[in-house]
């Protein structure tokens, strides 16, 4: 009788399996991580959006109280005794009050937020926001909206 001795079998994956897994998962990521980050960027959006609607609340507050609009976001004199939220503080200026026209009748205010540079929204455009409650993101940076250009938010 012959004694046949059986070779062990290798257990495991072969390179080309690997790879296979390697490749499918590199496609994945490459559709999840954008979309991820457009998540993101939607979100942080959103907050700032909601700090200036906040703003110009106040703004509307002040002027009934003051019969002006103030000129500054901090407490002071004509300030609305107010401060950017750090989340926003982290992507956004503080808002920029050069947009305030007390001499008008009635008096107006344009109020707008830049991405700060280097931060994760820069390339987004200015938050922008009136006492009209006209409300755009401005893509050209002139804070005039500019139908098809400006995005409404």
């Amino acid at each position: 009788m012959m004694n046949h001795q059986r070779e062990p079998q290798s257990s495991g994956f072969t390179l080309i399996e690997l790879m296979m897994v390697v490749a499918i998962i590199s496609i994945l990521l490459a559709i999840a991580v954008p979309a991820y980050n457009e998540y993101v960027n939607r979100a942080h959006r959103a907050a700032a959006q909601q700090f200036l609607m906040d703003v110009a609340q106040r703004q509307e507050q002040y002027l009934l109280d003051n019969r002006q609009y103030a000129t500054a976001l901090g407490v002071g004199a004509g300030g609305l005794g107010m401060s950017t939220p750090a989340d926003v503080a982290a992507d956004y200026a503080d808002p920029d009050f050069t947009g305030v026209n007390n001499a008008a009748t009635p008096p107006a205010f344009l109020l707008f937020m830049a991405p700060k540079v280097g931060a994760r929204m820069v390339g987004d455009g200015n938050l922008v926001i009136n006492n009209r409650t006209l409300k755009w993101r401005d893509t050209d940076g002139d804070n005039v909206y500019t139908a098809g250009t400006d995005k409404p938010w």
